[in-house]
């Protein structure tokens, strides 16, 4: 006979409301961008109002996840410290800056096609980018340290939870990107500062992701997948190659098309130079979007070896790791079609993007009764901490029933 846990408190949930929650913001914002990209019927008044919608969902669960991360910390000081030298719940700080910037650049959306707000609305937006791409930087090389000195790591306990602090600076450029292509109507020498810092970022963000996707390679081979429910992250591979891609085409094109304005006078060769960016980094987008079919079949087989041997992965919140990745992969597909005019592209990204909707619901609706009897609030950051009377109440009663 078994003893169903006692329903926590508010006060608990609040105690185990981790980082991993701001993967909700993730996937919702880059949703959102998905139904707004969607290469059919895009610009219909159906397909704006449901990216609002979305767009307005995820602003309020931002306001709210964000105001239970700071009570948590605030109720519960001693935690913070935990956190940092848990191996993986610390790595998870990443998705605060990446779910903001999806905010910002739907934001960016309702100005340029509405114009909400004006130019103030804009350099409000873009001011909002350079505090999220500092905090970025902070998270990126913060939590690296972090690694490397306050963590202890092997390599059986690589998992894709690593590219999280790096994916960041990834995230933020492709916003950086976006931003530069509303700045240009306004102020040339602000919008090619923001295409080159966006650039200087991506490259940054790769070069240490692409680290980072070797070692978990070798980590597969020599030790095999990671087991549930880590192993539902290894989407994440695919997502920071194809965030990655995104970024480069769209920072490309941008310093295409102002390099020529911003420099003074006639000069060929500068029109040339910036064909020259663009061709570059759309070879690499084309080249991370292969990569990230690669990284898909692998995280898939990766899942599914899992599943033979273990059986069922219990819900959690690391499922909601399952929606950015697959939505940015979708969205890069979707971009190189608009660049070719490929009804390839266009085709793929629409099927993804239909496939990544239903994930995004399915999910969703998976959540809200785990969040309604409070189950789903577990923190394995805390794991060593005292627990409430009750809850030791309850494992004694249960070890006493489990008596023959």
């Amino acid at each position: 006979m078994l003893v169903a846990p006692p329903r926590k408190s508010w006060k608990e949930c609040i105690q185990n409301f981790t980082w991993a929650w701001h993967t909700v913001i993730m996937g919702t914002g880059a949703t959102s961008a998905l139904v707004h990209a969607f290469p059919y019927g895009n610009g219909s008044p159906a397909i704006k109002v449901a990216t609002l919608i979305i767009f307005f969902l995820n602003l309020l669960l931002f306001v709210f996840f964000t105001g239970a991360t700071i009570a948590r910390y605030v109720m519960f000081p001693d935690i913070w410290l935990k956190m940092i030298r848990h191996p993986t719940q610390g790595l998870f700080m990443g998705a605060f800056p990446m779910g903001a910037a999806t905010l910002i650049n739907i934001a960016l959306v309702a100005h340029q096609e509405w114009n909400f707000g004006g130019i103030g609305f804009l350099y409000t937006l873009w001011g909002c980018w350079w505090l999220d791409s500092i905090v970025s930087y902070l998270i990126a090389f913060g939590m690296l340290h972090a690694m490397m000195v306050e963590q202890k790591h092997t390599l059986e306990s690589v998992n894709t939870l690593w590219l999280f602090p790096v994916v960041t600076l990834i995230v933020a450029s492709s916003t950086g990107g976006l931003l530069s292509t509303a700045l240009k109507a306004q102020s040339m020498k602000f919008a090619i500062w923001t295409a080159l810092f966006s650039l200087t970022m991506v490259f940054i963000g790769l070069s240490l992701a692409l680290m980072v996707i070797t070692i978990y390679l070798a980590r597969l081979i020599a030790n095999g997948p990671p087991e549930k429910p880590l192993v539902l992250s290894a989407f994440l591979a695919s997502g920071s190659l194809s965030q990655g891609g995104y970024s480069l085409i769209i920072n490309g094109q941008n310093l295409s098309e102002i390099l020529p304005l911003y420099v003074p006078g006639t000069f060929p060769e500068v029109a040339a130079a910036g064909q020259m960016v663009f061709s570059f980094c759309f070879c690499g987008a084309y080249i991370l979007w292969s990569m990230g079919i690669c990284w898909i079949i692998i995280s898939s087989s990766s899942i599914f070896s899992v599943l033979k041997k273990e059986g069922s992965i219990p819900f959690s919140i690391t499922y909601q790791g399952l929606i950015f990745p697959n939505a940015v992969f979708a969205l890069l597909s979707v971009q190189l079609g608009n660049v070719l005019n490929s009804g390839f592209f266009h085709g793929f990204g629409a099927a993804w993007t239909v496939i990544v909707f239903i994930l995004w619901l399915s999910i969703f609706a998976r959540t809200i009764p785990a969040v309604i009897d409070r189950s789903i609030f577990v923190a394995p950051d805390i794991a060593a901490l005292p627990l409430p009377l009750h809850i030791n109440e309850f494992k004694l009663q249960e070890a006493v029933i489990s008596i023959p």
